[in-house]
């Protein structure tokens, strides 16, 4: 067998490897995912409050997580449809603790988080799919007056 079959039977063998590797990752992701199976997580999450909607349809979960040494705690929203059981996540991130975040149901299907440093938000996002609209405001201590 000369040098160049050699090294392309090499070469096939190796990608047949990586693939069948590639393969037996995802098929355990799937069945991980069909089993509702949740693996170890380098972060931790705490729940700090619960806060329901005024007519008990919805529930927003003011909660925090921490993911080592390296990196912030980080302070998240996260809406419950109480009917359906589904979480709807991703709606708000504030770099640090909530600690004078307010959280307040305007009605049935608004919530306005307010009282925290503007600097400090880091993202936020609607999804409507939620049957919630999210709204931030600033508050006083976020307003720089400037006089000439």
């Amino acid at each position: 067998m000369s040098v160049v079959a050699r090294v392309k039977k090499s070469v096939w063998n190796l990608g047949a490897v990586c693939f069948f590797i590639w393969f037996g990752f995802k098929a355990i992701g799937y069945g991980m995912d069909l089993f509702d199976i949740e693996g170890p997580s380098l972060c931790s999450y705490t729940d700090v409050a619960e806060f329901t909607s005024p007519n008990g349809k919805k529930i927003a979960k003011l909660g925090y997580s921490d993911c080592g040494a390296t990196t912030n705690w980080q302070t998240g929203i996260n809406i419950v449809d109480v009917e359906t059981g589904k979480v709807f996540n991703g709606f708000f991130g504030l770099n640090g603790k909530p600690d004078n975040l307010e959280v307040i149901w305007e009605s049935d299907i608004k919530l306005t988080l307010t009282n925290f440093p503007i600097e400090n938000l880091l993202w936020f996002n609607q999804d409507y799919f939620s049957g919630v609209s999210v709204e931030i405001k600033s508050s006083m201590a976020n307003k720089s007056i400037k006089q000439d």
